[in-house]
């Protein structure tokens, strides 16, 4: 269960869960929240009774790299994490930031910018 520090974090609402169909492997988006240097999103992954929970770290610098700032970030997160899972698998972290895994996975730029252009 994820725990937020009021001080660190503003929770932002999310209307209803965003479901994954960009990915080998189910993934849910559960939840937003700002922090002092950008966004932490809240992902479960797998099936109802055996989801694993993840976090994602997104900071302001990413988002404007990859984007310029014209996507919303919660679309470059989600489609960040689809990419992450598949390269990853089981493998991939339970806390992990997106600056990590850019270099990490090849050409992660231009395949999560494939993504945010699939639809969802």
């Amino acid at each position: 269960m994820l725990t937020v520090n009021p001080l660190e974090h503003r929770r932002t609402s999310r209307p209803s869960p965003i479901y994954s169909r960009m990915s080998d492997t189910t993934f849910q988006l559960d939840g937003e929240h700002e922090t002092r240097n950008g966004w932490l999103y809240t992902f479960s992954v797998g099936p109802d009774g055996q989801q694993r929970d993840h976090e994602l770290t997104l900071s302001w610098v990413d988002h404007e790299h990859l984007v310029g700032g014209a996507i919303a970030p919660e679309r470059v997160a989600f489609a960040a994490f689809g990419l992450s899972l598949d390269h990853f698998g089981a493998q991939l972290p339970t806390r992990f930031d997106l600056s990590m895994i850019r270099r990490r996975i090849d050409d992660f730029d231009a395949k999560v910018r494939a993504r945010i252009e699939a639809p969802l």
